[in-house]
């Protein structure tokens, strides 16, 4: 509690323009389906902030290159990459090799993700997962989140990961290999032996019906 309440001071209390909560040290991913590189590393040492803008009710998610020892600011012309937060951001936990980060969609075709450090705790993630859904809810109502019901926020959580695990799972192909491999091979159906009596009735023409008629 004590977290949140330090959250909502350092990001709904800072002036316009300025670098909010973040996530201090991580490593950002791009994928880009169907890209001869799909997944790419863009900042191997970065941060993930939140940043407030000068339009009400607007924040940014921006990734933040960390400057190598003796390296000017102005030496690079990629030294961030930011994204309005919006539910469209579909902003959600994520794993990549046993590490813990946050994934979420750019306007193109292009997912990011953003691996934290291990030192960063559950309890800081989570933290910063409730502050962009905050974030998401003020852009779409155009108003403090205070004013939102106790569920509307995780709401926002909750269908970014359902669409997550949708996403995952509609991912999965399994071809008649993994089949085999999880169940075992498939045999073919044996047909039983049909009685030649049973054959030869069937077989056999079925004979119109007849009718005693009246004289």
């Amino acid at each position: 509690m004590y977290a949140l309440r330090s959250l909502s001071k350092l990001v709904w209390g800072a002036n316009e323009g300025a670098e909010t909560f973040k996530l201090a040290s991580g490593v950002l991913y791009e994928e880009r389906p169907g890209a001869k590189v799909a997944r790419k590393c863009i900042y191997k040492d970065s941060e993930l902030c939140i940043r407030k803008t000068s339009t009400s009710y607007q924040y940014q998610l921006v990734a933040i290159r960390a400057l190598e020892e003796g390296e000017d600011l102005s030496d690079s012309l990629d030294d961030e990459r930011s994204f309005l937060i919006g539910i469209e951001l579909k902003f959600t936990p994520t794993t990549f090799e046993g590490a813990h980060g946050f994934r979420w969609n750019d306007v193109g075709e292009s997912t990011y993700e953003f691996i934290v450090d291990e030192s960063v705790t559950k309890s800081v993630r989570e933290a910063f997962a409730m502050a962009v859904a905050r974030c998401a809810w003020e852009r779409k109502h155009r108003r403090e989140y205070t004013e939102a019901d106790a569920g509307e926020v995780k709401e926002i959580m909750d269908r970014a990961e359902d669409e997550e695990l949708e996403r995952l799972l509609d991912s999965v192909k399994l071809d008649d290999a993994d089949i085999e491999a999880a169940v075992g091979p498939m045999s073919p159906v044996k047909s039983r032996p049909v009685d030649p009596e049973v054959a030869a009735a069937a077989a056999a023409p079925i004979a119109p019906p007849t009718f005693d008629l009246p004289t």
